[in-house]
């Protein structure tokens, strides 16, 4: 098994043959796709052939459960805001009133379609950081010649968060371990505990960046200066090899990209007029 950023993928997995890369690239651009879409049922698709792909490399599909409340309450707290705290519009259709409050069907379909437009953003994101670790977003980035200094940043500003969370976890079973119980605490409590965790996990942070300020220190590295202008050699590229069918997935999905361009803005497709599924919920509606 090898370790990703957000948990585990086993070591013969398809998506290693892949260059770093392509994965890189595809995150980077199907995460526009919501933005030109606003038909929900194709964000939906788009969120199912992102689940076909998780299942193919191989990943624990079980971890999926973890992001359900999230897109639980995600979506309550749309809904509530475009329709409780929506606000009075008479130029809206109004489908009916509860304790008071209206509920216009323009206010409904918007709350739908930007909840699908979010998910497959957050789709998209898990999926990658679900298949890579640091050094895959280290390879795509020098890669495509980033700087030393923006590959760096950003490298260890993932690494720091997959640390947070380890920290997080420990901080817990050693609470635990101390006979720590917040079973049948109220939620106030509980909001208050985590609170507190914030105090070691931000000291526990400050000392591993210092102690990443030091190693670099002692292998020479520098930011500024003469030092920050010898061209260092990238040994880790020399592991990874872009091959005829990275090619490919980045030709496919541009092509892809610059299709869902032609057909948006050159045809008229998947807008509100066009979708299917808008028309049927407000005849339903």
């Amino acid at each position: 098994m090898n370790k990703t950023l957000l948990g585990y993928v086993p070591e013969h997995s398809p998506i290693y043959v892949i260059h770093p890369f392509v994965k890189l690239f595809f995150m980077l651009i199907v995460s526009l796709f919501p933005i030109l879409i606003y038909a929900p049922e194709w964000n939906a698709f788009i969120m199912f052939v992102i689940i076909l792909l998780m299942w193919f490399s191989r990943v624990n599909m079980k971890t999926l459960k973890i992001y359900i409340p999230v897109a639980i309450s995600m979506g309550s707290i749309i809904l509530l805001s475009y329709t409780v705290l929506g606000g009075t519009h008479p130029e809206y259709e109004l489908l009916g009133r509860f304790i008071g409050i209206k509920f216009y069907w323009e206010r409904i379909r918007d709350a739908i379609v930007v909840y699908f437009r979010i998910l497959p953003m957050i789709f998209t994101m898990v999926f990658f950081l679900s298949t890579s670790r640091e050094r895959d977003v280290i390879v795509a980035m020098r890669f495509i010649k980033v700087p030393f200094v923006v590959t760096y940043v950003f490298a260890m500003s993932l690494r720091s968060a997959g640390l947070v969370l380890e920290d997080f976890f420990i901080i817990r079973q050693a609470e635990q371990a101390r006979g720590f119980d917040s079973t049948g605490k109220p939620l106030w409590y509980k909001i208050r505990k985590y609170i507190m965790y914030m105090i070691p996990l931000f000291a526990l942070s400050l000392r591993r960046a210092e102690e990443f300020t030091n190693a670099l220190v002692a292998r020479g590295y520098a930011f500024t200066g003469e030092a920050a202008k010898v061209k260092r050699p990238d040994y880790v590229l020399t592991h990874y090899s872009y091959k005829v069918l990275d090619t490919t997935l980045t030709v496919a999905i541009a092509l892809i990209f610059v299709t869902i361009l032609v057909l948006r803005f050159g045809f008229g497709y998947f807008t509100l007029d066009t979708s299917v599924f808008i028309a049927w919920l407000s005849q339903v509606l």
